[in-house]
């Protein structure tokens, strides 16, 4: 009887950018680790705050000054637990907040950098543009390729600053890209809005924030607050605009495929 020779999968082709973005998000599950301990010991507490609330209203002798100093005495513990449940709520809310930032962060570099590594191959992607070079980046260049490196990462830059998400699924729709749900561009926006109130307003919502988001807080002025509700919703929502992408380019340039395997298995 032969024995079973095990067979070998070929990894899927992936570009420089998608391993980056699949290492950063690597690092990135160690604080949503990190947010599930701090939900964790938050429920414990809570459980714990209402035993004691439950303890308290049982059985006690309020005429008595033994019974009296024992309900006060639970009190002073069911304050401090509610104190120190309302403390890790906050910090998990915070946890939470800058992991959108975060998230948002890693998948906008993902996308420059497959634009740039694109155009890299494809000179007609950047037949229009006007970038240009100082003389002194000219003359500081160490050499044409790390100079065309640098025009290339700029364009990048221009091309997503022309807009957000919607306009940007749009844009890559044009070139040729496929299977975007309809829907993604608005619900992508509303991360790049908490990523710009957070940045740039301490996490306040500003009027423009409120107009474009009606339902996330209640007034311009609110702390903008996501609950892990928005954490799922965004990282559900990421593959659906990262794999058509990623597919497209790669069809469309296969020379894009990265030779480093990614670090994190399927």
């Amino acid at each position: 009887m032969k024995r079973a020779v095990p067979t070998t999968s070929v990894p899927e082709p992936k570009t420089k950018a998608m391993v980056a973005l699949e290492e950063n998000l690597d690092s990135i599950m160690h604080m949503l680790a990190l947010s599930h301990h701090e939900a964790v010991l938050t429920k414990v507490k809570a459980v714990r705050a209402i035993e004691l609330l439950d303890s308290a209203k049982l059985g006690r002798d309020m005429a008595t000054k033994q019974g009296q100093e024992k309900f006060t005495h639970e009190l002073k513990r069911l304050s401090k637990s509610l104190e120190t449940i309302g403390t890790r709520l906050d910090r998990f809310l915070l946890l939470t907040l800058w992991q959108i930032v975060m998230l948002v962060t890693c998948v906008e570099a993902y996308l420059q950098d497959v634009l740039a590594a694109a155009a890299s191959i494809d000179p007609e992607l950047m037949i229009k543009s006007e970038q240009s070079a100082p003389y002194a980046d000219v003359i500081a260049a160490t050499s044409l390729e790390a100079l065309a490196n640098e025009l290339r990462a700029g364009w990048a830059r221009n091309w997503l600053s022309n807009g957000g998400p919607t306009r940007w699924i749009s844009r890559l729709e044009k070139m040729g890209a496929r299977d975007y749900p309809p829907n993604l561009g608005p619900r992508l926006e509303l991360f790049w809005g908490i990523r710009h109130v957070v940045i740039h307003a301490a996490g306040v919502a500003t009027a423009d924030f409120v107009k474009r988001h009606p339902g996330v807080v209640p007034a311009a002025g609110n702390r903008v607050r996501a609950n892990h509700k928005y954490l799922q919703k965004f990282v559900e929502a990421i593959p659906e605009f990262i794999e058509p992408t990623e597919k497209f380019f790669l069809k469309r340039y296969p020379a894009m495929a990265a030779t480093i395997p990614s670090k994190i298995a399927k």
